[in-house]
């Protein structure tokens, strides 16, 4: 039975694929973990999440696939349950960009490594490209990826100093002058702050984050 996955899963398993063991965080059903392993995007996985009840889910998915010696699952925080060099490719999706920023500066700080991270904040990318860069990493993909009429950030990264960025860079990330979607979103998001600036002109923030967009907008290539 193939798994079937949405346009974000998708383009996370792609950026995962080629690993010895996955590390899934917060797997909650599985799906993710069960198609690398299942499609061959990765030899082995672990599955974490901080739920039991949730961890189960992934692991009658992987009975029913036939595949549960090879997905284990693991109940923690984070990448707590995760040994320094058990994993080479570390996946953390669907949580807000502070939690994730906070789990990557946890596992740093207790020496983990890995040879690539893929990172799928809903909210706050800048606040992971920031830790990114703090700690030794370069993105090798940032990307705004469409699904379910929503838009989401999905990036890629492997050890090594990142180079100088601009702050249209850390708030949209360094591929976002070629990135279509990006483009899109970023007009969408710039009519909804003029029409509320309409209505309240001196909203500051609000303003700020419209120059951001218009100057952004004017640096994209497409």
């Amino acid at each position: 039975m193939p798994i079937r996955l949405d346009e974000r899963l998708t383009e996370i398993a792609r950026l995962a694929a080629g690993a010895h063991t996955v590390c899934d965080v917060g797997s909650d059903h599985g799906k993710l973990a069960c198609y690398l392993v299942q499609t061959g995007g990765a030899e082995r996985a672990i599955a974490t999440d901080i739920s039991a009840p949730s961890l189960k889910k992934a692991e009658v998915l992987a009975e029913k696939l036939g595949i549960d010696d090879l997905v284990e699952t693991r109940v923690g925080d984070g990448l707590d349950p995760v040994g320094a060099e058990e994993a080479d490719v570390a996946v953390i999706a669907g949580m807000g960009g502070d939690l994730i920023a906070r789990i990557l500066e946890r596992a740093h700080a207790q020496g983990k490594r890995f040879r690539r991270l893929v990172l799928a904040p809903n909210t706050h990318a800048e606040r992971v490209r920031e830790t990114l860069w703090r700690t030794g990493h370069t993105e090798t993909a940032d990307r705004t990826v469409a699904c379910g009429g929503k838009r989401y950030t999905v990036i890629a990264a492997e050890q090594g100093d990142a180079p100088e960025h601009t702050a249209e860079e850390l708030a949209f990330g360094r591929s976002f002058r070629t990135d279509a979607a990006f483009v899109a979103s970023a007009k969408e998001e710039l009519g909804a702050l003029e029409r509320a600036l309409a209505d309240n002109p001196s909203a500051e923030k609000l303003a700020a984050r419209a120059e951001m967009l218009k100057k952004a907008l004017e640096e994209c290539e497409i």
